[in-house]
């Protein structure tokens, strides 16, 4: 009953009409970043496809924010780290070492990371980041 007495169905329209406005609004703004976004995104590409070693979904800020929380903070470790097992990235992030391996295998088949072997150990990095650094 408490509710009724707020809400009428003229209070309803006012505010679904209000919420369309706002979900408008940022559809526009989204793609405005997009669209500032897409001349970098085709010349990275252009650039990945002359130079094969590079990653070709090397981790941006549009692409690191639509990754999930726990993958994000995986990339976010490596960036700091640069190179690091999956032992060093539970040190990093505080959360257990299966966890990192497994998120950074999960980076890994998705391309946004690298790993290679070195005796024993597998090291996960992001190759644009390793390529600067030589």
């Amino acid at each position: 009953m408490l509710v009724k007495t707020f809400t009428t169905p003229g209070n309803l329209e006012l505010l679904l009409v209000k919420l369309i406005e706002e979900v408008k609004l940022t559809n526009k703004k989204l793609d405005s970043i997009i669209t500032q976004n897409s001349p970098n995104q085709k010349q990275k590409t252009k650039k990945n496809h002359k130079n094969k070693s590079t990653s070709p979904l090397s981790p941006d800020v549009l692409s690191l924010l639509s990754l999930p929380a726990h993958l994000r903070k995986t990339v976010i470790a490596l960036y700091k780290l640069e190179k690091a097992t999956a032992e060093e990235l539970s040190a990093e992030t505080k959360r257990l070492r299966a966890v990192e391996s497994a998120s950074a295998n999960q980076l890994t088949r998705m391309g946004y990371l690298k790993k290679k072997r070195e005796g024993h150990k597998v090291y996960f990095y992001i190759e644009q980041k390793m390529e600067e650094n030589k």
